[in-house]
């Protein structure tokens, strides 16, 4: 008596086709679901940034007496560093920059400061003299470090000309 296979072993069943549309409709609704979390989650740390982040609000909010740098001049960081230069042999050395808020003071503004005692009539005909004008860091009530400042036109211009020609499209309703 033969035995009989329990699998069927015949050439003649039809080839069954792969059931690939319903993976390929779950890819995309998961690929769906991945591009917006990422463009939530963008939005959410632009709308809410940490406290790493610095923009100019951040920056007009920490600048040194924050009414007067707002309403006579514009918030800044001040990064202040050394400069060693050692001559036998020549080489020059930086120190790690320390960034803190400051302010830079309009020049038609200057008569405030020295209403202020923090300048005196020679600080301002030397510094005019230079075509520069005031930055300052630090509580302008008590002992601010005001420095005669020099705007470099060179680095605005790498900065503005870098900016697209024409105003970017705004979207279609």
């Amino acid at each position: 008596m033969a035995r009989r296979s329990r699998y069927s072993t015949t050439l003649n069943t039809p080839p069954t086709e792969p059931r690939s549309n319903g993976t390929t409709t779950k890819l995309a609704i998961a690929g769906a679901i991945f591009a917006v979390g990422i463009g939530v989650g963008i939005a959410l740390s632009t709308l809410n940034p940490t406290p790493r982040t610095v923009d100019a609000i951040r920056l007009d909010n920490l600048a040194p007496s924050r009414d007067f740098c707002n309403n006579y001049g514009a918030s800044a960081m001040v990064m202040s560093s050394r400069v060693y230069v050692t001559l036998n042999p020549f080489n020059v050395f930086i120190s790690q920059a320390e960034p803190v808020p400051g302010c830079v003071v309009l020049p038609n503004n200057w008569n405030l400061l020295l209403q202020k005692n923090v300048i005196k009539e020679a600080d301002i005909r030397q510094c005019k003299d230079r075509m520069n004008t005031f930055g300052f860091t630090g509580d302008l009530e008590k002992t601010p470090v005001v420095d005669c400042i020099y705007e470099s036109k060179n680095a605005t211009e790498k900065f503005t000309n870098a900016l697209p020609a024409k105003p970017s499209p705004s979207p279609q309703p």
